[in-house]
């Protein structure tokens, strides 16, 4: 591995081989920005609420009867649809990044106006039911009655993390319900993997072990301060 310096904060960065943008989320990774600079993960956090990363469904043709392709610079050797993670900072300059930390500080200032009184806040997008598996063969399974249900969201202000307890309003009523556990999510599937937090920016799956039919598409849930 080579080491280098995040041009932001100067961490040393190990620099290792460049993951296969087919595989699933393994992680917050450093940044190699356009005209060469990295920047380290903690320091690109401080602007995802800016430049979220996302992912792009490309199908690739590749393999002994097709050839190879390439998805953002790397080979791929096998043919299908691939869930590339596109990163838009890697189209910044140095330069470029260094006015998105101040613009990034400035769109955090704003939503702290938009939810006074919160520690974070997020947008739900859909929620659905985990079951969870009990036991079973390959020709049945059986689930168990353990209720886990997990809201897709985009996380617009502060982090996410699990024990949080998130409020939503409906008309006159306040419901709650504790985060169990934070996952990544894509927009293009179900939640991924487990984070430690889902900061602004994030997209991520909040895990709930208890019914939540008060959480539909849209609504603001809501950590508040303590």
């Amino acid at each position: 591995m080579d080491s280098k310096v995040c041009s932001i904060c100067g961490k040393t960065l190990n620099v290792g081989p460049a993951p296969d943008p087919g595989e699933v989320f393994s992680g917050w990774q450093d940044v190699t920005l356009m005209d060469g600079n990295m920047v380290c993960s903690d320091c690109t956090e401080k602007v995802r609420i800016l430049y979220p990363l996302r992912s792009s469904k490309t199908f690739v043709e590749s393999g002994f009867r097709f050839g190879y392709d390439e998805v953002r610079g790397k080979t791929i050797a096998r043919k299908g649809w691939v869930n590339a993670l596109v990163d838009p900072l890697e189209k910044l300059t140095l330069e470029e990044f260094v006015k998105a930390q101040s613009d990034a500080q400035q769109a955090a200032q704003d939503a702290a106006v938009r939810f006074p009184g919160a520690k974070a806040a997020a947008e739900a997008d859909f929620t659905y039911r985990h079951h969870v598996v009990a036991a079973g063969t390959n020709h049945k399974t059986l689930f168990s009655d353990k209720k886990e249900y997990v809201a897709c969201v985009k996380v617009l202000f502060g982090e996410i993390r699990p024990g949080d307890v998130v409020s939503i309003s409906h008309k006159d009523r306040e419901y709650t319900a504790k985060v169990e556990e934070v996952w990544f999510w894509n927009y293009l599937g179900t939640a991924e993997r487990a984070i430690d937090k889902a900061f602004a920016g994030t997209t991520a799956g909040l895990w709930f072990h208890q019914d939540v039919p008060f959480i539909y598409p849209g609504d603001i849930l809501v950590v508040k301060e303590s």
